[in-house]
């Protein structure tokens, strides 16, 4: 058993595991989003949007409890580097593809690139609900540059999400007993 913490194994578990099995959960969300969005209307987005944050919270959490806690037994019994910080990295990794995603449509705003919102919606399909209340057109040269600000902050998402659940994990945090007992 190895006696370091594999932090660029857990980068990639993050980038493909946090943001590929979100994505491929939030293509569910955007699915039936579209299928009820003309019957609840924003609701339907306020709704949905929630249900994606959620999809995003619930996929790092897991995957971030899961390797926090290995970091902590790694350190702890093999005297492996300390890293209680570290689910921030694995957030950031994870949050890689929509940061990506979010720069080149700055760039089709500027007119280098191509009408690259439409890709940008699948490739956040997890927040689609959120981003068409925004930006309810496929053209983004229709899309107000205000909508920028909303998108770069629905990115942190998977970086809180990741830095918490690794660090509860880290620290062993038992939320199951937090969550249904009361402490005395």
């Amino acid at each position: 058993m190895e006696n370091t913490v594999n932090k660029k194994k857990l980068l990639i578990g993050a980038l493909i595991r946090g943001f590929l099995e979100t994505w491929l959960l939030g293509m569910f969300v955007f699915l039936f989003f579209w299928a009820v969005s003309k019957a609840f209307g924003l609701f339907g987005n306020i709704l949905f949007g929630f249900v994606g944050i959620c999809t995003v919270f619930a996929i790092m959490a897991d995957y971030g409890l899961k390797q926090g806690e290995k970091a902590e037994s790694k350190v702890r019994l093999h005297g492996a580097e300390p890293c209680r910080n570290f689910g921030f990295m694995i957030g950031l990794a994870a949050s890689l593809p929509c940061w990506v995603s979010l720069l080149m449509l700055v760039l089709s705003k500027a007119g280098i690139l191509f009408n690259f919102l439409p890709a940008y919606k699948i490739i956040n399909a997890f927040f689609f609900p959120i981003i068409d209340i925004v930006a309810h057109t496929a053209d983004v040269s229709e899309m107000h540059p205000a909508c920028f600000a909303l998108f770069a902050v629905l990115p942190f998402f998977f970086i809180l999400s990741g830095w918490l659940s690794f660090k509860w994990g880290y620290d062993q945090v038992d939320l199951k007993s937090k969550l249904m007992y009361k402490n005395k």
